[in-house]
This record gives structure tokens, C-alpha cells and sequence, in this order.
């Protein structure tokens, strides 16, 4: 048998969703199985699945040891590259780290094994003794928030369970403000509203973009846009995310004629593969500057990078002044 004490890094969720996470090879039928068999009990008690464990609740598994090791299936750190300084540290206290990402990096592990941005944040956090993964038997830190791989900026990862569970209500209930600035081809209006519905295509990784909802599985997405400066073909926007929808800006700018520069998925391949050969540029101009938990009143901001201030003088562009109004 194994008992287990709940702290509150596993507190305040349900308790087959913590069965889960502790032993994840186990089927969600079976842990509930043994919970109406009695086999595993809530402190001395058989209980339901949906139960909200709390903070000192204990937990009795009547499995071996070597079964709930085989269920927990621990799986191995990543060795990371300490060359490769991709964490750029923008606000940092004890419940929450946040990140200014860097291109060509993804926000959090996907099928490949490559090395993504929460891979050198947990490390980060391990070696500064804010994180101890043999202590926390089901928390890891986690990225609250995604940008896609070339996208720049804001990256929150709260740095506990309960910080976690306060982002994510955060962003699930529409208390943040998200604010891009992006370098696009073509004239933009000074001030536009995008409204419209995605569709994602998994196989592909790509999105489209309709004016109307074509199915139940497309979700609606909004925008805001200003245009901060202008010069011949191209323009500085400044963009206000509404919904937070995979390749959203880029989807929707693409589609009413303002594709970002560089964006290999949906931009100007002329003009893309051009900058390419002149300065070496893979990678879209589009930049997560802004991010405020209104709930709390906080707001973070992360400088645009040397390749974004780059071209803004390239195309005679002025560069913004970072503010969320």
C-alpha cells in the first residue's frame, strides 16, 4: 500500500483527475474501477471520482510498489544544451516566471524531441530550488499561454498548482489583454476589426479563415487592429488578440491582405524568400509585446527583438512605443 498526503500543489482538483496525472498509464476506467472497489480510498473512505481533494486529504493505493511504478512510467529529463540562452527573464516572483521567447523555439514539447522553452524553464527552476519534481508528485510547471514556434514574446509559467489553476481561470474567463505589434505587406486601414471563424486542419498544421461558421468544429475569432506607421507597401500594426486561436493574427491578416513579413505558413512568398536571401529571415515579424492579467492589475512587457527593430528601420518604419493603451 501507498499513502499519500495531498499538499497544495495537488490540492483543489478532482480526485480522479489527480489519480490521473500520478499514475498516467493508467486508464481513466480502471482508476475509477478501483475506486468503486475500494482499492484505492480518500482518506479511509470510499469515494467518487469527482471528490475535490484538499490540502492534507489522504490518499490510500493498495497496488505494489512495482505497479504504481510501472502507472507512473517517470520519464527522463531532457538533456539540455547550456550553450543555447534562450531564457530571457522579464518578471519573476515566488508563484510566477515570465519569459520573452525567442524565435525558432518551441513553447512546450509537441511528437518530435525537440528541446521547447518549458523544457529550459522547469531546468531553470530546478537549479534555482524553486522547483523540486521528486517532491511534487503530479505538478511540473507548465506554459499557461502559447505562441506559435517563430512567434516572439510574453510567455507565462506559473510556478505552482494553485498559480496555475488562477492563470489558466484568468485566461478561460477573458481577464487578460494581449497585445502584438506585427510588420505586414500591403495598406492597411488606420483602424480595423477582424471578425471571422478557423478552421484547423491537425494533419497539416495549418488554419483557414472564413467569414461565416462552415461547421461546429470552427471557432470564432476577433482582432483588433491600428496602423502605427506606414511606408510604401509595408506597415507597422498594432494588433489586439479578443480570442486566442491557433495562428489566429496570421490567419486573419493573410486573409484580408495584410500577410506578416516572413511568415512561411501564410505570408508573400516573394517577398519572404527575398529577405531571405538578402538577411537570412525564416521567420515571421510578429511579436507577443503585452500581456495584462486584468484581474490582478498586472501587466508585463517584453522590448522587441534585434531582427523586429531591424526591419522596422529596413522599411522605413518607426518603432513603437511599448504601452497597452
Amino acid at each position: 500500500m501507498k499513502t499519500i498526503v495531498i499538499t497544495e500543489n495537488e490540492s483543489n482538483q478532482r480526485l480522479d483527475r489527480f489519480l490521473k496525472k500520478l499514475m498516467p498509464q493508467a486508464s481513466s476506467g480502471f482508476l475509477q474501477k478501483m475506486l468503486r472497489k475500494k482499492r484505492i480510498k480518500l482518506n479511509g473512505q470510499k469515494s467518487e471520482p469527482s471528490t475535490t481533494v484538499a490540502v492534507g486529504d489522504v490518499i490510500q493505493i493498495y497496488f505494489s510498489e512495482e505497479t504504481i511504478a510501472n502507472f507512473r512510467s517517470a520519464s527522463t529529463r531532457k538533456k539540455l544544451d547550456q550553450n543555447n540562452a534562450v531564457l530571457d527573464v522579464v518578471f519573476e516572483n515566488s508563484d510566477l516566471l515570465v519569459l520573452n521567447k525567442p524565435a525558432e523555439i518551441l513553447t512546450q514539447p509537441d511528437k518530435t524531441e525537440e528541446l521547447s522553452l518549458i523544457d529550459y524553464a522547469v531546468d531553470y527552476l530546478i537549479k534555482k530550488g524553486d522547483f523540486n519534481p521528486q517532491a511534487n508528485l503530479t505538478f511540473t510547471p507548465a506554459c499557461a499561454n502559447r505562441l506559435d514556434k517563430n512567434t516572439t514574446g510574453i510567455v507565462l509559467v506559473p510556478k505552482n498548482f494553485k498559480s496555475l489553476q488562477a492563470v489558466n481561470k484568468a485566461i478561460r474567463e477573458d481577464q487578460t489583454k494581449k497585445i502584438y505589434y506585427a510588420i505586414v505587406c500591403g495598406k492597411p486601414k488606420a483602424k480595423d476589426e477582424i471578425v471571422g471563424y478557423l478552421k484547423k486542419d491537425p494533419d497539416k498544421n495549418t488554419v483557414t479563415f472564413s467569414e461565416q461558421q462552415t461547421s461546429p468544429a470552427d471557432k470564432l475569432a476577433v482582432l483588433n487592429y491600428e496602423t502605427l506607421d506606414s511606408h510604401s507597401d509595408y506597415a507597422l500594426l498594432k494588433v489586439i488578440l479578443k480570442t486566442g486561436r491557433s495562428h489566429q493574427i496570421r490567419v486573419q491578416l493573410a486573409a484580408v491582405g495584410l500577410p506578416i513579413i516572413g511568415d512561411p505558413k501564410y505570408g508573400n512568398r516573394l517577398v519572404n524568400n527575398r529577405l531571405y536571401e538578402e538577411s537570412g529571415l525564416k521567420s515571421q515579424l510578429l511579436h507577443s509585446a503585452i500581456f495584462t492579467l486584468t484581474d490582478r492589475d498586472k501587466t508585463f512587457t517584453a522590448p522587441l527583438p534585434y531582427l523586429f527593430e531591424k526591419n522596422l528601420k529596413r522599411f522605413g518604419l518607426t518603432a513603437p512605443i511599448l504601452t497597452e493603451k
